[in-house]
């Protein structure tokens, strides 16, 4: 063979070599739904693509995606992709991709699903990350690590300490003459401010939205007759104090005092278009977190909101309050990198600069040496809600068992049953004795 043959050869085999070799670089991932992996360089970690989900309001957007910067930047290799959307369908598009095998592999969580969740086999146990140390969770209340964990297992960290509580705007009572509301104050107290604000504010203005088909406000109630709203597998709370309740939220669409069934129709769950965010209202009924976000989103932000606890029962047989986990974070029983996604729980809620990020939009933090850290800077509402946790801490009972399986579908008919009642569909005894047959019907279909 000639050298000009032989040299020729040579560049033939070299070009097949070379594109061999970029054939086998640029393959396809075979990472699963949830989590992607490239393909590594000599020398270097493979890149992680972790997917996250959460609701809540734009303010926890901007916090919780600032804090995935943070963590990226503190964790070259892994990659988080955020997912997030308003509390309204939240857990519907949860459910489909957990049935289509495509949930995110950070999941935030609520104390009422949590049990229903982790039964179905979709969480994370979190138990051996806590074990090795990835997950840090000594300085973590016993009662919160308690709250997320089913059967002995770790299924959920809690982001922060919550309370339901009533949010009233202290410029519209000092406005109209009105002594804002006591840690005493009873449901009949709360009746009478809502009918004086909108009597003294005149049309299109109601002292609160009819919240009669929220059932977490509705539960507190039962709570204060003595009772839950579960018992076991089974509906815990009479007919007669779902008429009860009925007939107080109807007295106040009628009086004026709560907003019309059309109004009330057309809110959401979103608190920028809240009658107190817009205006329309001087009360409303949140989580104590969330008291941050409502002073962002108010249309006057010269004015200035506060919070109390919810109105008591006269003569009521039990504290309705009570402390609870305001959201959890979990992870992805599915998840190929168990691992990495306990390593972002724990800078979310152990490391000075996630939690210094993150605040307590989400709740109190549940981590006792964060508390201490935060306590120097926090925000005029901040302190606020770190004041409330602490008045409802002396004046609440415990946190009720997680909601059972089915409860979804039940908390969407107690809607419907507000709704039906509040447009004069069907008369409240009526309404209430199909909610309750409906949802034990539900449960029994669930056990």
């Amino acid at each position: 063979m000639t050298i000009k043959g032989t040299k020729g050869l040579v560049l033939l085999l070299s070009s097949i070599l070379l594109m061999t070799t970029a054939a086998c670089s640029s393959g396809g991932s075979n990472a699963p739904d949830g989590a992607k992996a490239s393909s590594k360089t000599e020398g270097s970690a493979p890149a992680i693509e972790l997917r996250m989900t959460w609701w809540g309001s734009q303010t926890r957007h901007d916090l919780t995606t600032k804090m995935i910067k943070r963590f990226e930047e503190k964790n070259p290799g892994i990659t988080i992709k955020p997912e997030y959307s308003g509390w309204d369908g939240y857990f519907d598009k949860l459910s489909t991709q957990v049935a289509g095998s495509n949930a995110p592999d950070i999941i935030q969580m609520d104390y009422a699903f949590l049990s229903d969740y982790a039964k179905r086999g979709t969480l994370l146990d979190l138990t051996p990350y806590t074990q090795d140390g990835t997950l840090r969770t000594e300085d973590h209340d016993s009662s919160m690590l308690s709250a997320g964990s089913i059967d002995g297992k770790l299924y959920a960290v809690t982001l922060g300490v919550n309370a339901p509580g009533v949010v009233y705007n202290a410029s519209v009572f000092q406005e109209l003459g009105i002594a804002e509301p006591q840690e005493s104050w009873t449901w009949k107290d709360f009746a009478e401010m809502a009918n004086a604000i909108a009597k003294k504010k005149g049309d299109g203005y109601y002292g609160t939205p009819d919240i009669s088909g929220t059932t977490n406000i509705f539960e507190v109630f039962v709570r204060q007759n003595g009772s839950g709203l579960f018992e076991g597998n089974k509906l815990g709370v009479s007919r007669e104090v779902i008429d009860e309740w009925f007939n107080y939220w109807q007295g106040l669409r009628d009086s004026g005092g709560a907003t019309t069934a059309e109004v009330t129709a057309a809110m959401t769950n979103a608190l920028e278009t809240r009658p107190l965010s817009v205006g329309q209202s001087a009360l409303d009924f949140a989580w104590s977190n969330q008291l941050i976000t409502y002073q962002n989103v108010l249309k006057d932000q010269s004015q200035k909101l506060k919070m109390q606890v919810i109105p008591h029962m006269e003569g009521e047989q039990k504290i309705g309050e009570y402390l609870k986990p305001g959201q959890f974070i979990s992870g992805n029983a599915k998840t190929k990198y168990p691992k990495e996604v306990a390593k972002l729980i724990d800078f979310m809620v152990n490391d000075p600069e996630g939690t210094a990020i993150l605040g307590a939009e989400r709740g109190v933090p549940v981590n006792s040496a964060v508390r201490e850290q935060l306590k120097p800077s926090l925000t005029a509402e901040e302190q606020l809600i770190f004041d409330f946790i602490d008045v409802v801490s002396k004046h609440s009972s415990d946190i009720d068992p997680p909601y059972p399986q089915g409860f979804s579908e039940i908390d969407k008919n107690f809607k419907s049953a507000s709704e039906q009642i509040s447009f004069g569909q069907a008369g409240i005894p009526q309404v209430s004795e199909q909610f309750i047959s409906g949802a034990n019907a539900i449960l029994d279909k669930a056990k």
